[in-house]
């Protein structure tokens, strides 16, 4: 199944740069934005995009976000969106780069501002460029501001909007000076800190969200063995292709046509989501991971382990390693050893709220580094649904009261 958007001819445009694998398209697609067209460089990223947004929703998907052209862009344009590489900002391993060359992508925003004129801008970027690069973000939110916007920079934790991640992350809003910007720039939180259960957000177009780990992952099938994509019984692989050279880069690659199936275990059939196979882990390492008390947030980075009760920490790249799954032994809990063993994609990408009907293309390595760097499709809608009532509907309400108030009080003509 793809992401199909499903709202009017004259719903709100927007555009994506930096778009990854989807997850700030998806969440805008669900707000009630038509999305157009995105820009993507990485291949198994483009793959992934292009698989499960484009032919369904009439999306064009561009290469350089930073060869700007207007006419790429729908007339008129509502909302400009994007969230530029943070590695350069990220403090999570410890430190920033302030002259990495990937900072300057933030103002590849500005410059699309410039030729496009939206409405709307909405800039994704981790915590650090407010609290350890200033001098970056005021020339973005100044450069901004001379452009005709007014700017407005907030710190969101994903976990308050359906997502099962305490995920802090920085976003850069702007609003044209022709429009009134919100009362309050954050969105309404769906969940309050301490709360045992996220509001259902059905009613309102959104799947049922979750708060903790156990709630995420725990209707998810024991993942495959751990075995190449070649030789799994659910995945396709590049190789496959006619086109494609059959070697051992596209052998170790996975196609994102893939779709979920049935595999037999136990006698039986049990359905099997794609990009859920497991590491193969020694028998050191497993008893090295059962050391680690659930919750465990290292350092390192790789030594972190959730908690089934609690959100997960930030889903990292981390060099391709995710945490260590709640399940098997721990300090604090009898299992066995051979049955720890870290997050599968499936199971990150659920926690970072994807559906299921995502495959993400490549090998495990790119699979994770992209699911782990995207947006949040639950918290996108989020930012997405609060922009398109709070500003364009409020607009809309406010003018056509005036122009209903402008009638009932003009004299009669003589």
């Amino acid at each position: 199944m793809t992401p199909e958007f499903e709202g009017p001819d004259n719903a709100p445009t927007a555009i994506d740069l930096f778009a990854g694998c989807g997850g700030f398209t998806y969440g805008l697609m669900n707000s009630g934005f038509r999305v157009k067209a995105a820009w993507e460089k990485a291949t198994p990223e483009f793959g992934t995009y292009h698989q499960h947004h484009c032919q369904a929703n009439d999306i064009t998907l561009f290469r350089d976000a930073t060869d700007v052209d207007a006419s790429k862009a729908p007339d008129e344009l509502t909302l400009l969106a994007g969230g530029p590489p943070c590695q350069g900002l990220s403090s999570n391993q410890g430190e920033t780069n302030s002259d990495d060359p990937r900072n300057q992508l933030l103002f590849t925003m500005v410059d699309w501002a410039e030729a496009t004129n939206p409405q709307l801008i909405a800039i994704e970027n981790v915590t650090g460029l407010r609290t350890c690069h200033t001098r970056l973000l005021d020339a973005l939110t100044s450069d901004l501001e001379d452009l005709g916007y007014e700017v407005g920079v907030i710190s969101l934790n994903a976990a308050s909007y359906g997502v099962p991640q305490t995920r802090e992350r920085l976003f850069v809003l702007g609003v044209r000076n022709d429009l009134s910007p919100p009362d309050q720039w954050e969105p309404p939180r769906v969940c309050n800190e301490g709360q045992q259960r996220l509001s259902d957000l059905r009613r309102s177009g959104w799947p049922a969200s979750y708060l903790t780990v156990k709630e995420a992952v725990k209707d998810l099938p024991e993942p495959l063995e751990p075995a190449s994509p070649s030789e799994d019984p659910i995945h396709h692989t590049l190789a496959e292709r006619p086109s494609i050279d059959d070697n051992q880069l596209t052998r170790a690659r996975v196609d994102p046509n893939t779709v979920s199936g049935f595999i037999t275990r136990d006698g039986e059939q049990q359905w099997m989501p794609t990009n859920h196979v497991a590491q193969d882990h020694g028998t050191d390492h497993r008893e090295k991971m059962a050391r680690y008390p659930l919750g465990h947030t290292g350092p390192p980075t790789t030594a972190r382990r959730l908690h089934p009760d609690e959100p997960a920490p930030t889903m990292t790249n981390s060099s391709g390693t995710p945490p260590v799954h709640y399940q098997g032994a721990a300090p604090s809990q009898e299992g066995n050893s051979a049955n720890v063993r870290r997050l599968t994609v499936r199971e990150v990408a659920r926690i970072q709220t994807f559906l299921d009907e995502y495959t993400f293309a490549g090998t495990r390595g790119e699979q994770y580094r992209m699911v782990c760097n995207a947006v949040p499709p639950a918290l996108a809608y989020h930012i997405g649904r609060h922009l398109r009532t709070e500003i364009l509907e409020a607009q809309t309400s406010y003018s056509s009261t005036n122009q209903l108030a402008g009638r009932a009080s003009a004299p009669e003509s003589a």
